[in-house]
Formats: structure tokens, sequence, C-alpha cells
């Protein structure tokens, strides 16, 4: 138990000892970027659940119309399916970006508790983080959109 808190109380005392803001400001900011974050993101959960939603539907009438004509109801069934994986790809690239943006806020938020070189170093972290989450969402997406291109 006491190898736990050694860290935790180390920890405090650097935070104590930089801080620019006090620890109350800096949790309310803190919570506020959460809640600003959360709220971007189930918002931006919700217009791709719709988009989703759409294209499903869009596939599944095209599957019914493949089963009652065959050559051009398949190349319309390709083409659906198609739109939909862009559809999908585009929807979950907006909701990885609204995630990665609002894990960024929080972070910046807590950067304000510390002063100096300290609060530069945590916020070119928090910087760097999003940049990383940014180009992974951007990869994924360019990743799917090449097999709906290919499919």
């Amino acid at each position: 138990m006491k190898k736990r808190l050694i860290p935790i109380a180390a920890v405090a005392a650097l935070m104590l000892a930089g801080c620019d803001k006090s620890s109350t400001d800096v949790s309310k900011a803190v919570d506020e970027a959460r809640d600003d974050a959360s709220v971007s993101v189930e918002a931006a959960r919700k217009d791709a659940g719709k988009a989703e939603e759409k294209a499903k539907e869009k596939v599944a009438n095209a599957q019914q119309d493949y089963a009652e004509t065959d050559a051009s109801a398949r190349k319309e069934l390709s083409e659906v399916e198609s739109e939909a994986m862009v559809k999908k790809a585009r929807a979950e690239f907006d909701v990885a970006t609204a995630e990665a943006e609002g894990r960024h806020v929080v972070a910046i938020q807590k950067c304000e508790m510390f002063a100096g070189a300290e609060k530069d170093a945590c916020r070119s972290s928090a910087d760097a983080t999003l940049a990383s989450d940014k180009a992974a969402a951007i990869a994924r997406r360019d990743a799917a959109l090449v097999q709906a291109e290919r499919h």
C-alpha cells in the first residue's frame, strides 16, 4: 500500500509546486472540457449512426433488387455497397476526429495546472497526441476508401 502512495504523493507535490491555477479551477475547466467533448462525440456518433442506417437501407433495397434481376442489380448492389462503405468510412472518421479533439481539449485544460516550461511541454505533448490521433484516423479512412473503390 505504501508503495502505491509514494508515486501519487510525488506527483501531487510536483503538481502543486508548479501550479499556475488552483486545482479547483483546473478541475472545473477539465470537467467542462470533458463535458463539451462528450457532447461533440455524441453528436458525431448520432450523425454517423444516421448515415450508416441510410446506407444499410440502400444496401437492403439493392439486395432485394438483386434477387429480382440479375446483372443490372448485381452492378447496382456493388455500387450501393461501395457508397455505403464510403459513407461509413467518412462517418467513422468524423467520430474519431471528434474524439481526438475532445481528448485534446481535456489535455490542454490539464496543462493549466503547470507553469513555464512544464506548461509548454504539456501543451506540446497534447498537440502531438492530437496530430497522431488525427493521422491514424485519416489512415483508417483512406484505407477504407481504397477498399470501397476496389469493391
